[in-house]
């Protein structure tokens, strides 16, 4: 079950009666192609420049962020789902606006880090009802920008591959190399290499009887 902020749920339960004026954010970590240093930019569907907190990813912490308005932002649904499948989200966003022409061109994109947020504004004072609530964990997937030729159109798409499961369906090598186990604690792997080579173990023998006869030789070294 998840917890949403009482603003949010105040907004929900008025809905019937007030309506709901909903905004999706999206906050991009793309990296300087020369220092590959972290560079943030948000974009939001409303129309104006503001700066709001949402919670980090890291640590649920509040943090003030600035997202750009006016930029044709359109995010496909967010399936909800209780098992391992890796979702796939896609955002579309203006390629004549500057701010998105600068994050896409200017800086690395290739598996950036993108959250995605959603929030309510209020219907009579079009104010954000509370802070946006995080709904989705992504990180970039393949070249989101195509140049038109003269005379076509293009665009951007940002192509969302859910974070979390992903990191949780991924293999690590390391724990399976011989190389990677060296590396990590030591040739563990070789360390009775010289006892076990003189061994004549027949077939049939206990585990334990084994394990107890290494125990014994290296006591009496």
């Amino acid at each position: 079950m998840k917890n949403i902020s009482a603003e949010m749920a105040a907004a929900n339960a008025a809905a019937r009666d007030r309506g709901l004026v909903p905004r999706q954010f999206i906050l991009v970590e793309a990296r300087e192609r020369s220092t590959g240093l972290p560079f943030l930019r948000g974009f939001w569907t409303g129309d104006d420049v503001i700066t709001i907190g949402v919670p980090d990813r890291n640590t649920g912490i509040i943090v003030n962020r600035e997202f750009f308005g006016s930029m044709n932002l359109n995010i496909s649904p967010i399936a909800r789902v209780s098992d391992l499948t890796i979702q796939t989200v896609t955002v579309d966003l203006s390629q004549i606006a500057t701010a998105v022409q600068e994050i896409a061109r200017e800086y690395d994109l290739r598996l950036a880090k993108a959250d995605i947020y959603e929030a309510a504004l209020d219907p009579d004072t079009r104010l954000v009802a509370g802070n946006p609530e995080i709904v989705f964990m992504g990180e970039i997937n393949g070249n989101p920008i195509e140049t038109p030729a003269v005379g076509n159109d293009g665009s951007i798409e940002l192509e969302l591959n859910s974070d979390a499961i992903s990191m949780l369906t991924r293999t690590n090598p390391r724990k399976s190399s011989y190389e990677g186990q060296k590396r990590r604690s030591g040739d563990e792997w070789g360390l009775y290499a010289s006892t076990l080579s003189s061994w004549n173990v027949p077939w049939g023998q206990k585990r334990d009887s084994v394990a107890n006869r290494l125990q014994n030789s290296q006591a009496n070294k």
